[in-house]
């Protein structure tokens, strides 16, 4: 059961903080710079720098929502179904201490 609810929350979850974090930037931008969001960066109505800084605030902002939401469902399956439940990658290194 671990393994499945990674799937679907470990893996749904970013996808879906992804789409809500593109869709507030989005909105944000429009409502900041009374212009739309790029969409087409070799659009010739679109200058450089805001294709340019629309590229850097959206790739910061998704790229930061799924790493905070990936994070929140890596900790909510470890809790309710142990670290064995996770991916390798994921899992907690244990140190092998030799004394």
């Amino acid at each position: 059961m671990g393994k499945l609810a990674w799937q679907i929350i470990g893996v749904g979850a970013p996808i879906a903080a992804a789409f809500v974090a593109r869709k507030t930037l989005t909105f944000a931008w429009e409502k900041s710079t009374k212009r739309p969001a790029p969409s087409n960066p070799v659009d010739d109505e679109i200058s450089m720098s805001e294709a340019l800084a629309w590229t850097i605030v959206s790739g910061v902002g998704v790229a930061v929502a799924q790493l905070v939401v990936q994070r929140i469902a890596a900790n909510t399956v470890r809790n309710n179904f142990g670290d064995e439940a996770l991916p390798k990658k994921f899992r907690k290194q244990i140190e092998e201490t030799t004394d």
